[in-house]
């Protein structure tokens, strides 16, 4: 039979684990990945330019969009990202959504694009890019996206600010 000290202590360390939880996003914790230098890396979007993560990040913010068309969570993160671009100009935020299925081909992913997407085509004036993952770069794993989909936040001297994993609306986003 448990003594009486011990059930108290057990309850306090379970209330104590509860306050933490509750009050991390409160106090600025930050997880081991955040506030690192952000991986770079290269792929070409599919307009045919090439996108260079160390290239972007002098002084404007990428939002990195690990996704894949085959991925229901993803349709909903690409009508919030589209809410998103309308609110930033390209030289404070570029979007940049990556496929990271590499048994996908470009046409694939153009043509869900067409149905997906709130643009038509890419519109890299805009600052909105779709890329493919490349076996070459593997930029997903660079960056821990293991579940789809997942956002990455990288700050103008690019250091990785936030991750986000799973559907996010656009107001936590902006938060």
């Amino acid at each position: 039979m448990a003594r009486p000290r011990f059930k108290l202590v057990v309850a306090f360390m379970s209330v104590l684990t509860v306050a933490t939880y509750l009050a991390e996003p409160y106090v600025g914790a930050r997880s081991f990945e955040e506030l690192r230098p952000a991986p770079d890396f290269s792929l070409e979007t599919l307009n045919g330019t090439t996108f260079t993560l160390s290239a972007r990040t002098n002084g404007t913010a990428v939002l990195l969009d690990f996704m894949a068309t085959w991925c229901p969570p993803c349709r909903e993160v690409i009508r919030q990202l589209a809410i998103i671009r309308g609110e930033y100009l390209p030289s404070r935020l570029q979007i940049l959504s990556i496929d990271v299925d590499y048994s996908e081909t470009p046409q694939q992913f153009k043509d869900w694009l067409k149905t997906y997407s709130a643009y038509n085509e890419t519109h890299e004036d805009r600052g909105w890019y779709f890329a493919m993952d490349t076996r070459g770069e593997f930029v997903g794993p660079r960056y821990g996206a293991n579940a789809l989909p997942t956002l990455v936040l990288i700050d103008g001297a690019g250091k990785v600010r936030h991750t986000w994993v799973g559907t996010v609306a656009a107001q936590d986003l902006e938060a």
